[in-house]
Order: structure tokens, then C-alpha cells, then sequence
């Protein structure tokens, strides 16, 4: 049964990869649809299962096969299919990474896959109306993910940095991750206007809500004010966000620490929502404001986090060292500022290990988030954002903590 479950399951999750492609050009009314697109992801699985030569054999078949439609195509209508084509091409390679065992990577790809192909018209918009400056940015992009990233080391020398403060390496992923969200909150803005505030507060709120406040404040400071309160809205929606991401990697590695600290979380959570609709009515009526579009991203603002990251890392290092038995909640309040994601995993992890309790677990991950919430009022302010925006979205923290603690205490009492 074991060895017939080792042939299934790939074959299952090629066939799933394939309608999922599939299902888009079928939607998008290609000639090679659904069908095609399933038997291709089966047909590069089920060739390396029988023999890697098999497989290389059919991949070589594949594309003699696109060469000849597209050479027909070309002659009866003088079009080619080329996007489709690949699109086959690189599903049959899934099947053939799923029969190899790498089903995450297979799964992922496929979804990013699928994501291209039915983003075609938002792309070609976006893309048509690219700027030299916004060419020049992407690629100052594509400098600093693929070229300085991968150079940088995890920290100093012993002699240098003997108590490993400083990881240059990490530092930089800060960099990135912001400069990575001011690219797509410039690219949502483009495509969908101001509205695209609200879906850069979710989307960033899970990669790094720290760095999605700042981003929003640099992005919408000088606007006008409708544009300052759709900032405030997507600070608020990252808050949210920030929330459900660390409760998730909570549950994923230690899902009994999900019993402490569940009510803070979600007093905290329903509270910041209740703000976003209260706004969200005050601008019901209101016409969508005109943002005015600066460059994708500001190196200046993205280094200048990624110090504040390194400074506040090296607090949480000293802070775990030597503060003894609390050194850890005092390590978890600090690990909020730098990033709550990571404090969450490290925290469940422990728990996951034995070497820290569950209760100990949830309530640290409570200290992050609450954290990461008074953490982003100063980060804000360092974007840009002034005035009563700036005082809203303290009170909202402050008030937001506040209920967290209030739930602390109550299931304390319980």
C-alpha cells in the first residue's frame, strides 16, 4: 500500500496542476485547453516515474510538438501561440518536478504560473505605461534581491562581533521586503487607484506590517486629506493582517498554544476592524481621491529602516542574553519591533520543542503583536505621516493594546 500511495499522490496533485492551468486557458478560449494541460502535467509525471530518460524523451516530443502547431498556426492565420505554448512546456516540467517529490514547489509554481497568465491585461496595462525612471527603479530592484542580497554575509567575524549583534544579511531582507512593497503599492495604485491602498494594507500586512505602515505614510504623505484616511484605513487593514499571520504561525507549530491569548488577540483584532468600518463609512460617499504618484520605492527610507532593524535586533540579542528567566517575554516585546512573524515562529517553535510552555508561547506572541502595534505610530511618523492622522493612529494602538491587555487580564482571572 505504501509503495502504490508513492505513485498516487504525484500523480494526483500533476493531474490538480494541470487543470488548474488548464482552467485558465480554457476560460481565456485557447485552442489547447483544460484537457491538454492535465494530460501534459500526467505525462511529464508518469515519464519520470518509469525513467528520467522517459521523461526527457517526452519533454523533447513536447516541444516538436508546439514547434509544428505554432509553424501551422503562423501559415493559416499568421498568428503564434507562443505564451500558451510555454505555458504547456512549463507544465509538463511540474509534473516532472512533482514526480521527483517536490510538491510544495510544484503547487507554488503552478499558482504563480496560473496568476500570470490571468493577470494579462493588468500587466499589459501597467507595463505599457512604464516610465524610464519606473524602468530604472525595478531594476535598482532587481540589483539589490538578486545581487547584493545573496553577497552579504549572516553577521561580522567573532573577533569583530563576538556576541553575533549584527546579521547584515537579515538587515538587508528588511530592505528588500520594503522596497518590495512600495513596488507593489505603486503597481496597485496604478492599476486600481486609490483603492489599492487597501489591498497593500492586507497584502503587506502579512509580509511585514512594520514596513507596510511606513510605506503607506511615505506614499500618501503631502496628499490631500481623502487620501491620508485611505493611508490610515490600509495601517489599520496591516494591523489586522499582522494579527491573523502571527495567530497562524502559532497554529501551524504549536496549535495548543492557541488556547492562551486567544481573547487579547481577538479583542484586538475586532476593535481594529470596527475602526476600518467606522472610516470606511465616514468616506462611503466620498469619490475615490487622485494620489499623485511618486517613484516605486525610496532607498533612502528602505536603508534607513533596515538600520533601525539592525539596532533594535542587537536590543532583543542583549535582552534574551542576559535578563535571565523574563529575559524571555522581554525578548518577545522587542522581537515585536524588529519583526512579530519571526518572534511568533521562534516562540512556537520552542513550545513546539518543550523548551518554553504553551502559555508562555501565546502570551508572547501577544507581547509581539502588541508591539509591533505601538512600533508602527513611531514608524509612521518616520514615513511622513503628521497631524491627526498621526494622533488617530496612536490612539487606535494605544487603545488596541489596551483591550489586549484588558483580555490578558480576563483570562488571567479565569
Amino acid at each position: 500500500m505504501g509503495d502504490l500511495r508513492g505513485y498516487i499522490e504525484p500523480i494526483g496533485i500533476s493531474l490538480g496542476i494541470g487543470l488548474l492551468i488548464g482552467l485558465e486557458r480554457e476560460w481565456a478560449h485557447k485552442d489547447v485547453g483544460l484537457r491538454t494541460f492535465a494530460l501534459a502535467a500526467l505525462a511529464g509525471c508518469l515519464a519520470w516515474l518509469i525513467h528520467p530518460v522517459a521523461a526527457f524523451l517526452v519533454l523533447a516530443a513536447a516541444i516538436a510538438l508546439v514547434s509544428i502547431l505554432n509553424i501551422r498556426s503562423m501559415l493559416v492565420d499568421r498568428s503564434l501561440e507562443m505564451t500558451t505554448s510555454v505555458a504547456l512546456l512549463v507544465t509538463l516540467l511540474l509534473g516532472i518536478v512533482v514526480a521527483q517529490g517536490y510538491f510544495l514547489v510544484a503547487a507554488a509554481t503552478a499558482v504563480l504560473v496560473t496568476m500570470l497568465l490571468a493577470w494579462k491585461a493588468e500587466l499589459v496595462r501597467f507595463t505599457v505605461g512604464l516610465s524610464l525612471e519606473e524602468l530604472r527603479s525595478i531594476v535598482l530592484f532587481g540589483v539589490l534581491t538578486l545581487v547584493i542580497y545573496p553577497l552579504l554575509p549572516e553577521g561580522l567575524s567573532p573577533t569583530v562581533d563576538p556576541m553575533g549583534l549584527v546579521n547584515l544579511r537579515a538587515a538587508w531582507l528588511v530592505v528588500v521586503i520594503l522596497s518590495a512593497i512600495g513596488l507593489v503599492n505603486y503597481a496597485l495604485l496604478r492599476l486600481y487607484g486609490a483603492r489599492g491602498i487597501h489591498f497593500t494594507g492586507i497584502l503587506g500586512g502579512l509580509v511585514n506590517s512594520t514596513a507596510t505602515v511606513s510605506e503607506l505614510a511615505r506614499r500618501c504623505r503631502g496628499q490631500e486629506e481623502k487620501a491620508m484616511d485611505l493611508a490610515l484605513e490600509g495601517m489599520l487593514l496591516a494591523n489586522i493582517a499582522m494579527m491573523a499571520r502571527n495567530g497562524l504561525i502559532l497554529g501551524i507549530f504549536a496549535p495548543a498554544a492557541l488556547l492562551h491569548g486567544w481573547l487579547a488577540v481577538g479583542l484586538m483584532a475586532g476593535l481594529t476592524g470596527l475602526m476600518v468600518l467606522r472610516i470606511l463609512r465616514q468616506n462611503a460617499s466620498s469619490a475615490a481621491p487622485a494620489i499623485r504618484l511618486a517613484f516605486p520605492f525610496s532607498l533612502r527610507h528602505s536603508l534607513l529602516f533596515g538600520t533601525f532593524y539592525l539596532v533594535i535586533r542587537a536590543a532583543v540579542v542583549l535582552a534574551d542574553r542576559f535578563l535571565g528567566p523574563g529575559g524571555f517575554m522581554v525578548a518577545t516585546f522587542l522581537g515585536g519591533l524588529v519583526s512579530s512573524a519571526s518572534t511568533a515562529a521562534a516562540a512556537a517553535t520552542l513550545a513546539a520543542q518543550g523548551q518554553i510552555s504553551m502559555e508562555a508561547a501565546g502570551l508572547g506572541v501577544v507581547l509581539a503583536s502588541m508591539a509591533s502595534l505601538l512600533f508602527h505610530v513611531p514608524m509612521a511618523r518616520l514615513g511622513g505621516l503628521r497631524g491627526p492622522w498621526l494622533r488617530r493612529l496612536g490612539w487606535a494602538s494605544v487603545l488596541t493594546v489596551l483591550v489586549g491587555i484588558l483580555g490578558l487580564a480576563v483570562e488571567g482571572w479565569r
